[in-house]
């Protein structure tokens, strides 16, 4: 029972440091003159973070416009910052480095004011080696205090999601908590004397600063949480496809700010949509003397628009070079509308970290990940900021050459695509695109993925590998190439499945790269840090990977889990029943259209499977105590790999060994068949699937009929 109070005990200091560092070190307005900063004079490692706000005199003298989505980024700064430095001088430098520009004078001067309090602490810090005051602050942080703060009291998460007023007021709440907390400190530490009093008056500061902050943070936050209603309205109405609603949504936000970077252009891209389905020829009277078709109207308004966010972020350009792009194909300037993509391409990775950083702003709004509809509102903002989906430049000219039959530009568009994105700063996404272009351009997708079932990769905790005592915050990978070319510069990603995940959620993480793995050879890459929201090796429910080589793109399905005995492969196979059944119309045309594009069909691979596949006998083992075990040897024509195949003897028996052999796939399965009897041999696959009867005749093996499933 002393456990378990002790771990309540802590539970409450986690939830009262994530509520009191995020909003005393991030925003604390200071209207009381203890600590003041009157003759202040900051020690070197505090000179850039201070000077970077500017003093007072530079505070007095801001205009009192200020931009919202600065300021909310300066209130979230230093929760970021808790995930991001590893140091209090690593911290003080990224504080330095903030842009605050714009930001609310008050919010502006409060940071400045805090600077006197944290040189308190790092001066204490380095005068008592043993006491890490501040590492105790920022590491016991919540990575969701509004979370934590609705399981410690109910109604209070949900208070700051409805408003933020409600919620945040509770702060005051925990200010006995507070007392609390630094008095356990103090006697963990066993702190006497001067040493004891230093503590004390910190925790006068500290507790000075969290009574004076909450109006000036509800304030800001209330008028976020108001804007952000409305943006995401506009990203709703976006999915739905319904971009007039996009466009009044947008004018609401810009009325109030007006140079909103995502407003502008979400209100650019309803335009372009709307000119897409305007009527081109019905002339419409603008002004007394000025007419034009809708389309024109239409396509005027979404250029005047990104003309504007281009003259206001120039810096931040590539999404609005996308949709420049789309406005131009639409206008029929097909050259122009190229030059765009390949600019935004050139662009997104320079301005991948800019872009994402606006993310900051939605940090704290981490209840977006616990409902399906947030999930695709956070999947919305990053492709505007990423490059991913429809907002990617390389995906939008693979569509365009795919629409043509151009099979090898579209090829090399998804693969320039996903080159860009393993490496920008962030991962979102890459599962998500994988799908998309599987589902929508097979034929130029698939051409890239020639080992995709011919790669394996296997996880366990670190230390599992080599015997150790395993360690559930860190895993092991192994991966192993059964193709017949050594796979150079491979770099991995591995998209994980966490319990308490949606299902079509997925934690995208990069392994170090893999230098050279041989034909037939391994790599490992050990000690990777999951660094997923607490999450550990033990709440891994699915994985997937995704592989890059310099020439080609790898989806990995066959994901081993070697610790648990878990086999996460996605096969395509399926059993007869399944097989027998007919395609609908939908599906038979879909794999139609797939195997014209490879310039396959049925007729050409069971005529290909029937003349090129052999069969022979042979054994394995047989040495020391192991009994020798017949093997039955089967090699396939290696065109079968562009239908993504999979193989099974008999009931579901999969192969002992399947790998690439220069024109054939070797499969070897332990059994055999006896002189004047068969063995069927089922390959499966998402477009075709064959039962394939091996006879023994006369001690020869061969193929004696091929039959086509499904049909």
């Amino acid at each position: 029972m002393a456990k378990n109070g002790k771990r309540v005990g802590w539970t409450i200091v986690g939830v009262l440091l994530a509520v009191a560092t995020v909003v005393v070190a991030a925003l604390l307005i200071m209207n009381s003159k203890k600590p003041s900063t009157e003759g202040y004079q900051p020690i070197q490692e505090f000179k850039a973070a201070f000077e970077s706000l500017g003093g007072d005199k530079k505070a007095e003298e801001k205009k009192p416009e200020y931009d919202l989505e600065k300021t909310i980024k300066v209130i979230n700064s230093l929760e970021v910052a808790q995930h991001e430095v590893k140091d209090f001088d690593a911290f003080l430098e990224y504080l330095a480095k903030q842009d605050y520009e714009g930001v609310a004078p008050e919010v502006l001067d409060a940071k400045k004011r805090m600077m006197p309090v944290l040189q308190e602490i790092y001066e204490l810090q380095k005068e008592h080696d043993d006491l890490n005051l501040w590492t105790t602050l920022v590491q016991k942080l919540s990575a969701d205090p509004v979370q934590a703060m609705g399981e410690m009291a109910p109604g209070v998460s949900e208070g700051i999601m409805e408003g933020g007023v409600t919620g945040m007021m509770a702060i005051m709440e925990f200010k006995n908590v507070a007392k609390y907390v630094f008095k356990q400190y103090k006697e963990e530490q066993k702190l006497k004397g001067k040493l004891k009093k230093k503590i004390q008056k910190i925790q006068k500061d500290y507790l000075g600063y969290l009574e004076e902050f909450t109006p000036v943070y509800t304030k800001y936050m209330t008028e976020w949480d108001k804007l952000c209603i409305d943006k995401d309205r506009a990203y709703i109405n976006l999915y739905n496809g319904q971009p007039e609603e996009v466009i009044k949504d947008c004018d609401k936000i810009l009325s109030n700010y007006p140079t909103n970077r995502e407003a502008l252009l979400l209100k650019a891209y309803g335009h372009t949509l709307c000119a897409n389905k305007a009527d081109g020829k019905r002339e419409l009277e603008v002004t007394d003397s000025v007419m034009m078709t809708e389309k024109d109207r239409q396509l005027a308004e979404a250029q005047g628009t990104l003309d504007k966010y281009m003259d206001l972020y120039p810096g931040q350009a590539a999404p609005a070079l996308v949709v420049q792009g789309i406005l131009y194909d639409y206008q029929g300037q097909h050259g122009k509308a190229l030059t765009c993509y390949d600019q935004a391409a050139i662009e997104y990775p320079r301005q991948s970290e800019q872009l994402t950083d606006m993310l900051n702003s939605y940090r704290a709004r981490t209840y977006l990940n616990g409902s399906r509809e947030g999930l695709y509102l956070l999947n919305l903002y990053r492709s505007t900021m990423e490059g991913i989906g429809f907002f990617s430049p390389n995906l939008i000219k693979a569509t365009i050459y795919d629409g043509k039959g151009d099979f090898e530009n579209c090829s090399k568009e998804i693969y320039n695509h996903f080159f860009r994105r393993s490496n920008q700063t962030s991962y979102d996404g890459l599962l998500t695109d994988m799908r998309m272009c599987e589902e929508t351009m097979p034929a130029s997708f698939n051409r890239l993925l020639p080992e995709r079932n011919y790669i394996d990769i296997e996880i366990a905790k670190k230390g599992k590998f080599l015997g150790l005592a395993s360690d559930a915050s860190a895993i092991d990978v192994e991966v192993t190439n059964r193709s017949d070319h050594d796979l150079e510069n491979l770099r991995v990603f591995l998209c994980i499945h966490f319990t308490d995940m949606y299902a079509e959620d997925y934690y995208v993480m990069k392994l170090p790269t893999f230098n050279r793995v041989p034909v037939r050879g391994s790599a490992k890459a050990e000690g990777v840090e999951l660094n997923y929201m607490g999450k550990d090796f033990n709440e891994i429910a699915d994985v997937r990977a995704i592989a890059m080589t310099d020439k080609s793109i790898c989806w990995i399905d066959n994901v081993y889990n070697e610790s648990d005995n878990v086999d996460y492969n996605k096969s395509h196979a399926v059993n007869y029943e399944q097989l027998s059944k007919a395609l609908d119309s939908s599906a038979r045309h879909s794999r139609d259209a797939y195997l014209k594009a490879i310039s396959k069909s049925d007729k050409v691979y069971k005529q290909a499977i029937q003349t090129n596949t052999r069969v022979s006998a042979a054994t394995s083992g047989g040495k020391l105590l192991r009994k020798a075990k017949p093997l039955l040897n089967i090699e396939m024509p290696r065109e079968l790999i562009l239908i993504n195949p999979t193989f099974t003897m008999g009931e579901g028996v999969a192969p002992k060994e399947n790998y690439l052999k220069g024109s054939y796939i070797h499969l070897a399965f332990e059994t055999s068949i006896a002189e004047g009897q068969q063995r069927d041999l089922y390959v499966t696959s998402p477009y075709l699937n064959y039962k394939v009867t091996i006879v023994n005749e006369g001690g020869q093996m061969k193929v004696k009929t091929v039959e086509t499933l499904g049909e």
